[in-house]
Order: structure tokens, then C-alpha cells, then sequence
């Protein structure tokens, strides 16, 4: 292994600032755990800055929020709250329950737009509730809690953990699938024209012109696990001198052999017509070492003060890409991975004019475990990282990082902590006599201020609610904080 692509970032636990990576904002919002309605435990944090409110989007709440102070703007609405209004508000009512929600903000249109799965409300003949249901949502105007309108699409296969994407043509979507045994990875890509989506006055948004491609994932690998395709996500690009015909990017990692090198696929969407898209063959960019697809470590927590009881780790869940942004002819990635004995994550910029690696590095900690990180890429070219971080001695925390175009290749800045944890993860059902492992949220979200080019938005989750006694179980805080990346003092 190249010592080149092992450049782990050091830690700066106690400062809010750090060679040029200053916290600037952070609001506390909805505290957990999730109602019944939910369906899950975990948060999965996803949100959406406008130029005057947060909106976070978890499996618990809809919530919004003032960007100004982070005030409540009306009362936290449950996610099936949220779908049912959207979908009466075009006269349907709503099939299954929902989860694993996405939302954005496209200042393109000053819309938000709005993606969830939709489970089955009883398990099937192989004991899953996944259902084939992807809801999408779409705003009235600029104003979150104003009128949404949904509509549902109906996939090919059943999917799971939805991904949502965007770029000035279009809104664009892709899904987990799989299945026991045998059974081969069919993924769809989803490419819907933006113009099909913009309800006015009693309209409604519309599929009618959604192409959806089944892509062939492949069969299981001889250690059970697949190659990659079906953890394959849409990149968000804001650019706004888009042409009709530039194609939006799909990515995920990928191997040919279980310890394998790791690589990366890039897929194109292109609109050959207003309504009618075109799929590309994949491009594979290796990144000259393997990282596991299933991460064997899990998160440390601190011990429980309680004698005889044992903290559980936390899963870092498969090592799938967690988001993508294009920026300035760029395409920018994270993914979680194994990091010795430790999680963390790579991270990786490509050129899409050339498809070459520009430059690969890892997010790591020898002294702690770094969880489900997000990236972006802000108007000056510089990266923000946002994460949660736990150890052995600090309870899951919200941390961030980034670097500046200047900065040595392959290399982030010094960790920073935003948000302090101050309670060990669990669930109620847990036997904490014994060691175990627990979820924590899926995936994450970093944007960029619309309306301060230079200024990051992460929505993560840390404990910072006090989780003892049991009857406090599957507490855990959502926190938005705004940071940015500048010169490095």
C-alpha cells in the first residue's frame, strides 16, 4: 500500500477552530427517539438549507427551522404526517409506510424536492416488507411549509435506502437492491425531467416522462457479498449553465474480486430529448488498493457507569458511497471504510472530462471511529467533510474537516469538534449484560449555503441526550452546524 493514500487527519478534539476549518453556527433541533410511525430506531440524517431555512428530513420528523437562529418555524410534522398531506394534496392517500426520507434544496428553481421508500405494511412470503414504492415530493414555492404535492413510482424490483439527485435538467434517482440466496443485484436508475415535477395551482407533479433503466449488478461474490452496483448513488450538480444535453453522473464503488482492487464506476444519464434519456456504459477508475465491503470493525463507545453492563459498538453498516457532488468539472465522493482496526472513510476526486483520478485519500483516526461521513465542494473549490465520531473516551460526537484547493494533494485538515456527546448509544430491546452492536443513522447530509458560497451545512446526530435509565433508550440529538474551510493559520 502506498503510504501516499494512507494520510489519516489529526485530531483537534477540544477547539472549535483549527488550521482554517472554523465552526461557525451550530443549532440543536429534534431530539429523539423516533415515534412508532417511523418503523426504525435510526435517524438517517438528510436536510436541506435554503436562503432562509433548515429543513431536516429524518425518519422521526419534517422539521423546519430559521437559517438566522435555528427557530422553530412550525411544529415538527412525523415523515408520514409529511407523505400523507403530500399525497392528499393530489388526492391519493398514501401505500405503506415510509422511511429512509431525502430532501434537497435546488436554488435553480427555488424548490424543494423530496424522495422516500415506502415499506409494506406486513412482511411478504420471504418475511421482508420492502416493496418496489419510491415516493418524490415536490414544494409549492421556496417556503417548506407551504403545500407539497407527491407522486409514487413503481420500480421494476423491490428496492431499498433510496437515493435522490439533481442537476438543472432533471431529478434523478437509485436504490439498494438484492436479496437472500442467490439472487442477483438489478438496480434502477431513475431519471426524471425537471419540468415533469413543477406543479403549478391545482396541477400535480408527473411521472409520465420517467425513464427508469434496470442495470445488472451481478450475482453474489464467493464471500457472499456483491460487487458493488447496488450501492450506487446520483450526484447533485447545481450548475446552472448546464446544457440540455450534459450528462448527470451516477457512481459507485466497485470489485471484480472479493480482495480485489477497489474502483470506482461512473455511469452517464444524458437527455437525448426534453423527455427521453440515454444510459452509458460504465467507466471503471481504480484506486490502487482494497478497502472491505463490509466492515468488520465497529465504533467504541465509552462504558457505561452502570458495573456488569457493557456499551455496544456501533455498525458502520456497509461500506457504500454515502453521497456525490460534481463541482467545476469534478466529481467528489466518500465512502466508509475500514481503517485498520478502526472505521473511517476515502474519499476521492475525478476528473469527468478525462475520467482520471485526480487525487484518493482516507479519513481515518488510530484513536477513534469516524461514522457515515458526507462531503461537498463549496464556490472556491474547498471541501467540507461532516461525521459523527466516537471512542473509547468520548461519546458520539458531531465533528468536521475539509481542505482548500491549495492544500497537499491527497489531504484533509485537522478534525474539529462542533457538537460534545455526553451518553453511550443503545436500544431498549438490548441485553447490555452481554457484548452487542447497534445501528446508528445510515447517511448523513453537507450542502452548501445558497446563499454564502463559502459557507458548509452538515445536519449529523450525536448523543447529546441522557440515555440512562433504560426507559431513556434510543435517545439521541439531530444538530445542524454551519463551518467553513479557509486559510489555514
Amino acid at each position: 500500500m502506498s503510504p501516499r493514500w494512507t494520510l489519516a487527519v489529526a485530531l483537534q478534539a477540544s477547539l472549535a477552530t483549527a488550521a482554517g476549518v472554523e465552526v461557525v453556527k451550530t443549532f440543536p433541533v429534534f431530539t429523539g427517539p423516533n415515534p412508532s410511525s417511523a418503523g426504525t430506531s435510526s435517524a438517517d440524517m438528510m436536510g436541506g438549507v435554503s436562503s432562509r431555512h433548515l429543513v431536516g428530513f429524518i425518519n422521526g420528523a419534517f422539521e423546519v427551522r430559521r437559517k438566522s437562529d435555528g427557530g422553530l418555524v412550525q411544529p415538527p410534522l412525523t415523515q408520514r404526517e409529511f407523505w400523507t398531506a403530500a399525497f392528499r394534496n393530489v388526492g391519493r392517500t398514501i401505500e405503506g409506510n415510509p422511511y429512509d426520507p431525502r430532501i434537497f434544496w435546488d436554488p435553480m428553481t427555488k424548490r424543494w424536492f423530496a424522495s422516500s421508500n415506502s415499506m409494506d405494511l406486513e412482511a411478504g412470503p420471504s418475511g421482508s416488507r420492502m416493496s418496489s414504492r419510491i415516493f418524490f415530493a415536490v414544494s409549492q414555492d421556496d417556503d417548506p411549509t407551504h403545500p407539497w404535492k407527491a407522486v409514487m413510482h413503481i420500480c421494476p424490483m423491490a428496492v431499498d435506502n433510496a437515493k435522490l439527485g439533481l442537476d438543472r435538467n432533471g431529478v434523478y434517482s437509485t436504490a439498494l437492491t438484492g436479496g437472500p440466496g442467490d439472487t442477483r443485484a438489478v438496480v434502477p436508475i431513475i431519471a426524471i425531467p425537471k419540468a415533469d415535477l413543477l406543479w403549478k395551482g391545482d396541477g400535480a407533479p408527473s411521472l409520465e416522462h420517467a425513464n427508469t433503466f434496470a442495470v445488472d449488478g451481478g450475482g453474489r461474490l464467493s464471500d457472499r457479498k456483491y460487487a458493488g452496483v447496488e450501492g450506487m448513488v446520483p450526484a447533485f450538480d447545481l450548475d446552472p449553465k448546464k446544457k440540455p444535453g450534459d450528462p448527470v453522473v451516477y457512481v459507485n464503488r466497485y470489485r471484480k474480486e472479493v480482495d480485489g482492487e477497489t474502483m470506482l464506476q461512473i455511469r452517464r444519464v444524458s437527455w437525448t430529448s426534453p423527455t427521453k434519456a440515454a444510459l452509458s456504459e460504465p467507466v471503471e477508475i481504480g484506486l490502487t488498493q482494497h478497502y472491505s465491503v463490509q466492515p468488520t470493525s465497529t465504533g467504541v463507545q465509552p462504558p457505561l457507569p452502570q458495573p456488569g453492563l457493557v456499551s455496544p459498538g456501533i455498525r458502520a453498516g456497509e461500506a457504500r458511497i454515502v453521497n456525490a457532488v460534481v463541482r467545476g468539472g469534478s466529481l467528489w465522493t466518500v465512502a466508509a471504510a475500514q481503517m485498520g482496526a478502526r472505521t473511517g472513510a476515502f474519499w476521492v476526486q475525478v476528473d469527468l472530462a478525462t475520467d482520471k483520478l485526480v487525487q484518493h485519500g482516507t479519513l481515518s483516526d488510530p484513536e477513534g471511529d469516524l461514522l457515515f461521513p458526507s462531503i461537498n465542494v463549496d464556490g472556491k473549490g474547498n471541501v467540507g467533510i461532516g461525521m459523527s465520531r466516537t471512542s473509547a473516551t468520548e461519546h458520539l460526537s458531531v465533528y468536521v474537516t475539509g481542505r482548500a484547493p491549495s492544500d497537499p494533494p491527497h489531504t484533509l485538515r485537522p478534525l474539529v469538534r462542533a457538537v460534545k456527546g455526553i451518553a453511550v448509544h443503545y436500544r431498549k430491546d438490548m441485553d447490555l449484560t452481554k457484548p452487542s452492536n447497534t445501528s446508528w443513522s445510515d447517511y448523513s447530509t453537507v450542502v452548501v449555503d445558497p446563499s454564502d458560497p463559502t459557507l458548509f451545512w452538515t445536519y449529523q446526530e450525536a448523543t447529546t441526550n441522557e440515555t440512562w435509565p433504560p426507559d431513556k433508550a434510543d435517545r439521541f440529538g439531530t444538530h445542524w452546524v454551519a463551518w467553513r474551510v479557509g486559510a489555514a493559520k
